[in-house]
């Protein structure tokens, strides 16, 4: 799927849990993050990676539809079965290389080919350089330059079509209307449309709030545009529990996801965004269950789809090796996917399956960016009995408050109750000036021994509806609270059997 932010999945779960040893990102002699070439296994004959394109137009928005035409034909390519399509994530990791050596970015990107491209608006008119390079010689296998009147909707589906053939041979039929195919018959909605998914998925704040006004005036001039309803239910979920309350973010997911099934009932990721609106909103674990298998069923190739079935399993609960084996195909399905990747390795901790947690370890942490990683060695050095050198690393503002708990024992284990305290304090006054997801302070009043103060931001957590909850029950941060009547209670709430 396209990059759906899983904030109240599983991105607010990557920080808090991870308690293993998280060596630091490396460079190989080329400038590349790890695996080295010589460890690299050889790119798939028929792989392909989608660079950025890039923008060439004096109106600096243009990025935006420069990133938006970028990420829908990686989509539109991975529809074709025949061809090994790197995800989105990888192009975006390729853009941050220093590197423009094709041979380069083919090991990293284990690419056999690389698309690269610019666009350009003069006037009324768009031109897309594009060209199809061999990664391992460089060498131009296809090129095509394109000009028009901001037909971008033709220009995609040929560029598409044109590297798809020069890569698998000769196209299938029904292969040829995928790539063609036109989400809209309005060039303006679909210029509105592409601007909108670039602007979301730079996953600020502000570029999300630009791109839900970009799909809204998508949706204003074609009603019918299945694909502008579902990625705005995405963009939703890129605001849940960091930018907005679950239960606002989650009901207009649920209303966008569920006017594209109206339009169209095959969409595997309407059914995958429901069954998050069903856990959160509802605390209906069945039916959530029923979405979440839909969703599998209908693109089992999705990792979003796995992503929310292991939630979907964890929250109905009980099916536990089953919610570890989806985490692991969710991963599997784009091991070059930040959300996928944390989901595994939250589950596995989350489980307690260290051993498995390990293994996968070494393969995944190239996908996390060096705050990330200092937050995530902070958590393991504490987990390993160092709290003086997790207190340098960790910081209870990560995130709105994901590793809080684990700076709180930090500095509770050093004797610094006031500064453990002070955290807290500030993350509750911060909480009174806009935003702020509950669950954070809960967990780290929970670290401080104050079962009152993690109860009462356990309740605001659900009443904001928060995705950091789906997984209550496997916390161990929680265990000293299951004996308190309280704990069934809330369990009860969320429509959860104590």
């Amino acid at each position: 799927m396209t990059r759906p932010n899983l904030s109240g999945l599983a991105v607010a779960a990557s920080a808090l849990l991870v308690i293993s040893v998280c060596p630091a990102i490396a460079q190989c002699p080329d400038g590349t993050p790890p695996p080295c070439a010589a460890q690299r296994p050889a790119p798939a004959p028929n792989s392909v990676a989608v660079l950025y394109f890039d923008n060439l137009s004096r109106d600096t928005a243009d990025v935006f539809l420069a990133d938006g035409l970028t990420d829908e034909l990686i989509a539109r390519l991975g529809q074709v079965r025949r061809l090994e399509v790197k995800s989105r994530f990888a192009s975006q990791r390729a853009r941050d290389q220093r590197t423009r050596d094709p041979r380069a970015l083919g090991g990293t990107l284990g690419a056999a080919y690389l698309v690269t491209g610019s666009l350009r608006h003069v006037g009324p008119r768009v031109r897309v350089i594009v060209s199809l390079v061999r990664a391992q010689t460089g060498a131009q296998a296809w090129g095509e330059v394109y000009e028009r009147a901001g037909d971008l909707l033709a220009i995609q589906g040929e560029i598409a079509q044109a590297v798809a053939a020069a890569i698998a041979g000769r196209l299938l039929p029904q292969e040829r209307t995928s790539l063609t195919r036109l989400p809209t018959r309005d060039p303006v909605a679909y210029d509105l449309y592409l601007r909108g998914v670039g602007a979301a998925n730079t996953l600020s704040e502000a570029g999300i709030r630009a791109g839900l006004d970009y799909l809204d005036r998508a949706i204003a001039r074609d009603s019918g545009f299945v694909d502008a309803y579902l990625q705005k239910a995405l963009a939703w979920t890129m605001l849940a529990d960091g930018y907005e309350e679950g239960r606002v973010a989650l009901a207009r997911v649920r209303e966008a996801a569920e006017r594209a099934l109206r339009l169209d009932s095959s969409r595997a990721v309407a059914y995958s965004l429901l069954a998050a609106a069903a856990m959160q909103i509802d605390g209906d674990s069945s039916l959530a269950l029923r979405l979440a298998i839909r969703g599998v069923e209908l693109d089992p190739r999705s990792w979003f789809a796995h992503v929310a079935l292991t939630w979907a399993l964890l929250f109905f609960g009980g099916m536990d090796d089953s919610a570890a084996a989806e985490a692991r195909r969710g991963w599997e399905a784009d091991t070059l996917s930040t959300e996928a990747a944390v989901n595994n390795l939250w589950t596995l901790t989350l489980l307690g399956r260290f051993d498995a947690f390990a293994a996968v370890l070494p393969r995944v942490e190239n996908v996390f960016g060096p705050e990330d990683m200092r937050e995530f060695d902070g958590v393991v050095r504490l987990a390993h009995g160092d709290p003086a050198a997790a207190a340098e690393r960790l910081s209870w503002s990560y995130y709105g408050g994901w590793v809080a708990a684990e700076y709180v024992r930090a500095q509770l284990a050093l004797g610094r109750r006031e500064v453990a305290q002070a955290a807290v304090d500030s993350m509750v006054e911060a909480s009174r000036h806009g935003f702020y997801n509950a669950f954070g302070i809960a967990r780290a009043y929970a670290a401080l021994g104050d079962p009152d103060e993690a109860f009462a931001w356990l309740d605001r957590s659900w009443a904001q509806r928060s995705g950091w909850l789906m997984g209550l029950r496997h916390y161990p941060d929680f265990t000293p609270l299951h004996a308190d009547p309280r704990w069934a209670a809330l369990l009860r709430r969320m429509g959860l059997q104590p």
